[in-house]
């Protein structure tokens, strides 16, 4: 029946999708019910025929309508379709009571030649060289500098007194969130292509149909009426500028159109395929709000959870939720991108490197197909090959003994993520189509009293975070086999998160036998800017005893060192980048890692040494491990070191001794 993997934190479901792919058995488990039913339809097989034709009918029913909603005219008349909107938030000036458009800047898109930008003055579309400093509108003649707006880091200046304000104070006097105009669009042709054009009468009237419809229908509409919660929450953002419920962060277009193709997926028969077009519809939800914006550089609209946060903006960006042949996130794209993973569930590949240099699919063996069973006996005589719990980690109860082969998993942050703040966004929309079948989704939120987060205002610190992780780490050393493995990433800035961290799998019967590092996210990822971790440690534990006894502190920190070194030399050879805090995770790894090795015994000259002590050598260290890590003459000149230079501090004959 292959190798069973037990992922307590199956969170996206990677470790069981990848598990299965492999041909294991995999026990999942999560206590977010999001992140359970998004698991549950990654593994699901589907016929994609009949997939296909309920969408098809989609199309040609509720999509016509959703369609009508996002009509225009590009600039030589042709019918076209709507890809965008621009809004721009609006405040009223406490000195000369004229309304204030809140502009960071009057860019539309940016390439490598051209900036389009809008007039401040008449909102006309202005394009100019990227070489020039200032644009002039061709309609009313004003002269200004597209890039620099009135508004910025929550702030305002009129541009009829020069009165300055906050944003906040603005929301505070309005008691609700700040009203929008709307600018401009951008459209697709199917003659011209794409286009931008200022906002016009044409796409006025359809935008007051949208609205008369969505303000005649309200009572009938499938949309969430739960409050945003406000006890205990870590990112009050949203609260604070005003926003009361989650269906205040969506227009009446969006809350009508949303509605309308919730109400038809409901309708679908076969709950299979209800589902997956569920999936497909709450998963274009991220990028149809008022909380996104217009990537100018990229051409593309931002999601709203690009970063873990929720993150009000002056110039939000409308998606066309039903969508074009362009644009991004929309339902018709959410569809295809469902549809082209579950043809790879059916033959996965690997992508390669072919001798010419271009890329390549290498298909495997492998199906990703689950066999789902609802007890631990079925799965392990072999009647099914997957089981996911919608529950706690810290109740591994309904699993025997000594049967696990391997626990792999990506456990809670910390107070990095605050997992159920963000998924309410996702639930509580979900739940209007699955709390009638599965009693997980009935509560109003999907916060659950159990969940391991750290989070002070929900009086859950330090203490309640380290408790309860230990208590599934505890529960993961028992249901594991004796040669079993604990294997998770795992990154933080912070000494005291590590210091934590170890003392729990010491305690919970574990030691790291190794931190291989690997990058925590793509490129492109909002989290992988300069300043930010860009890697994870891979923690590999065991249980144990182990057979390493060395306890003297000097060796132990030679062995750090010579590891780090490793591991941050094997980046940068890669060809990736790497900068001080990267350096510095790597470092607290590897001391984490030697220190469960000698079960957190280590001495100097005949003195325990703590490992808080041991943590905070870390800045010192990394400064010379990423110094022996650049050395090497030519080579380094093909490394990207970026941002090494804030590390050459400290270099002293510490330097020579370790040499």
């Amino acid at each position: 029946g292959g190798k069973l993997i037990l992922d307590p934190f199956m969170g996206g479901g990677t470790t069981v999708v990848e598990a299965l792919r492999l041909g294991c058995r995999v026990i999942g488990l999560d206590i977010n019910p999001v992140a359970w039913f998004t698991t549950k339809k990654q593994i699901e097989t589907v016929d994609l025929e009949e997939l296909q034709a309920a969408f098809q009918r989609l199309d040609q029913t509720v999509g016509k309508r959703i369609r009508s909603y996002y009509k225009t005219r590009c600039p030589q008349g042709h019918p076209a379709e709507r890809m965008y909107y621009f809004s721009v938030k609006i405040a009223k000036c406490t000195r000369c009571h004229r309304y204030v458009s809140l502009f960071p800047n009057y860019e539309l898109s940016r390439d490598e030649h051209e900036i389009t930008a809008v007039c401040p003055k008449c909102y006309a579309i202005v394009n100019s060289k990227r070489t020039k400093n200032r644009a002039q509108c061709p309609d009313c003649g004003y002269s200004y500098d597209p890039r620099r707006g009135n508004a910025g880091r929550g702030s305002y200046t009129c541009g009829h007194c020069g009165q300055e304000d906050t944003v906040l104070e603005a929301v505070r006097r309005l008691q609700k969130p700040l009203p929008l105009r709307l600018y401009a669009i951008e459209g697709y042709c199917t003659s011209c292509g794409r286009f931008f054009k200022r906002i016009d009468n044409y796409d006025l009237c359809i935008w007051r149909r949208a609205k008369a419809d969505y303000e005649s229908q309200g009572a009938r509409l499938l949309i969430p009426e739960q409050l945003i919660p406000t006890e205990g929450r870590s990112d009050p953002r949203p609260v604070n500028h005003g926003y009361r419920y989650f269906r205040d962060m969506f227009n009446g277009r969006q809350l009508l159109c949303l509605s309308l193709l919730l109400e038809a997926i409901l309708k679908i028969p076969d709950p299979n395929i209800r589902e997956f077009l569920l999936l497909a519809w709450s998963d274009c939800i991220d990028a149809n709000n008022m909380f996104c914006k217009y990537e100018t550089a990229w051409h593309k609209i931002s999601l709203f959870f690009g970063l873990h946060a929720y993150h009000p903006i002056e110039r939000p960006t409308e998606n066309n939720v039903w969508g074009t042949d362009y644009g991004r996130l929309t339902f018709r794209n959410c569809y295809n991108k469902l549809r082209r993973g579950k043809i790879y569930c059916l033959r996965p590949y690997e992508r390669l490197i072919g001798k010419d240099g271009r890329r390549i699919k290498h298909y495997v063996r492998e199906r990703i197909e689950a066999r789902l069973v609802d007890r631990i006996e079925d799965l392990l005589e072999g009647r099914g090959n997957a089981l996911l719990k919608c529950q706690s980690a810290t109740d591994l109860s309904f699993i025997p003994t000594g049967v696990v082969d391997a626990v792999i998993t990506d456990p809670p942050y910390f107070d990095n993520v605050q997992y159920s703040e963000l998924a309410d966004f996702f639930y509580v929309w979900l739940q209007l189509g699955l709390k009638d079948k599965y009693p997980w989704f009935r509560p109003d939120y999907s916060s659950r009293a159990e969940e391991i987060v750290q989070n002070q205002k929900k009086s859950r610190d330090n203490i309640y975070f380290e408790e309860r992780l230990r208590t599934v780490f505890v529960e993961c050393h028992r249901v594991l086999k004796p040669d079993g493995l604990l294997v998770f990433t795992f990154h933080h800035v912070k000494p005291w998160a590590w210091e934590l961290l170890a003392q729990v799998l010491l305690e919970a019967g574990f030691y790291v036998s190794a931190t291989p590092v690997v990058r925590s996210e793509g490129k492109s990822g909002f989290h992988s800017s300069a300043g930010n971790i860009r890697y994870d440690a891979v923690l590999v534990c065991r249980k144990r005893p182990n057979s390493w006894h060395e306890r003297c502190w000097a060796v132990i920190k030679k062995h750090i060192y010579e590891g780090s070194v490793e591991w941050v030399r094997r980046t940068l050879e890669s060809g990736m980048p790497i900068n001080q805090v990267d350096v510095v995770a790597i470092v607290m790894a590897k001391i984490v890692e030697y220190w469960t090795k000698c079960e957190g015994q280590a001495e100097l000259q005949g003195a325990p040494i703590s490992l808080a002590k041991a943590l905070a050598d870390t800045q010192s260290l990394a400064a010379i491990v990423l110094e022996q890590a650049c050395s090497g003459g030519k080579r380094r000149k093909k490394m990207n070191i970026g941002q090494q230079g804030t590390l050459f501090t400290d270099l002293d004959a510490r330097t020579q001794k370790l040499r």
